[in-house]
């Protein structure tokens, strides 16, 4: 049974991720954010890309059905507004103008594709609402890291505002694909993948600042903590240093079938060998001293986002006299 909520609107976010589709349905409550259903399903686009660029038919197959399953979920909770958008993948994908309107119809809702600017806005946004400033006094830079499947957003703001973002075409699964195609992960390739990130962070205008501290907004960064504070490895904190031992446990482990066997972590994130090259590539180029698991990202920030468009369509207008006389700065 659906309960209702009738003071408090609910909204819901659908990301179309490169590798996984996730829903969040939640509403804001006294300013805080009340998850209500979620829900989550790998169809890993972007390991079924074909030789010419197009998602393969069975990967099609896998995202249309799970976005039936999404239509119904939607439906029952009758949200007052959803904002569904794509990621890399789908910006990628030589046929996306044929999946799309078959996407859209399974969906039942408009399906946003937007470029990685967007991406990163909304992943700060969810980081930001969920730290409240708990990490920074408000006028402190803060860097958030996004590794996706298919491409890396790096965004610095100050409390809720964004300041720059950057956006890098190269995530944990086409990193692990290049890299660990045939799943074996030696030494070699590994040291590869890494030269090969911190040449996409090279021209990153916020990479060599000495970052103290980063915030990871993505499955990699919280797999990776989680295995290494469940390896007693400098207590969970991912610093140059356990990155480092990270790579030696899993140079040990010795293929990515075996890392997913030795830590539950690592069987939720496919991809996670890529993605601790790419991480340690942009700990190395971004001069990062440690970052920061958050569970928070971008459906979060979608939500807010939605409530905070709600909430701003609903403010009575001043009276217009005070607007004038506000906004309008006349010579004396």
């Amino acid at each position: 049974m659906i309960p209702d909520s009738p003071d408090t609107p609910r909204y819901a976010a659908v990301e179309l991720g490169s590798d996984s589709f996730r829903l969040h349905v939640g509403r804001i409550d006294h300013g805080e954010l009340v998850l209500e259903a979620t829900l989550s399903e790998r169809v890993a686009l972007a390991a079924s890309f074909e030789d010419d660029g197009s998602l393969c038919e069975a990967a099609m197959r896998r995202a249309l059905s799970c976005l039936r399953e999404f239509a119904d979920t939607l439906d029952a909770w009758r949200p007052q507004a959803v904002r569904v958008v794509e990621t890399a993948a789908l910006r990628m994908a030589r046929n996306a103008p044929v999946f799309l309107p078959a996407a859209e119809r399974a969906l039942r809702r408009p399906i946003e594709l937007v470029a990685g600017g967007e991406t990163g806005r909304l992943v700060y946004l969810g980081v930001a609402s969920t730290l409240d400033g708990a990490d920074a006094p408000p006028d402190a830079p803060r860097l958030v890291v996004d590794i996706g499947a298919a491409s890396t957003e790096l965004v610095l703001g100050r409390g809720a505002t964004v300041e720059r973002v950057e956006s890098f075409p190269v995530g944990a699964a086409r990193q692990s694909l290049s890299f660990f195609a045939d799943g074996r992960i030696d030494a070699a390739g590994f040291d590869a993948a890494v030269r090969s990130g911190r040449s996409r962070f090279a021209d990153s205008v916020l990479a060599g600042r000495g970052w103290a501290l980063a915030h990871g907004a993505c499955g990699t960064v919280r797999a990776l903590s989680e295995i290494a504070h469940e390896d007693g490895i400098e207590g969970g904190r991912l610093t140059r240093a356990c990155l480092a031992a990270l790579r030696e446990r899993f140079l040990e482990a010795g293929h990515v079938a075996r890392v997913r066997l030795a830590w539950p972590a690592a069987a939720r994130a496919p991809h996670l060998a890529g993605g601790l090259a790419l991480l340690t590539a942009l700990v190395e180029e971004c001069g990062l001293r440690e970052v920061a698991p958050v569970h928070a990202g971008l459906r979060v920030g979608a939500l807010w986002d939605l409530h905070r468009r709600a909430a701003l369509a609903a403010a009575p207008l001043p009276p217009l006299g005070r607007r004038l006389g506000e906004e309008c700065r006349f010579p004396r």
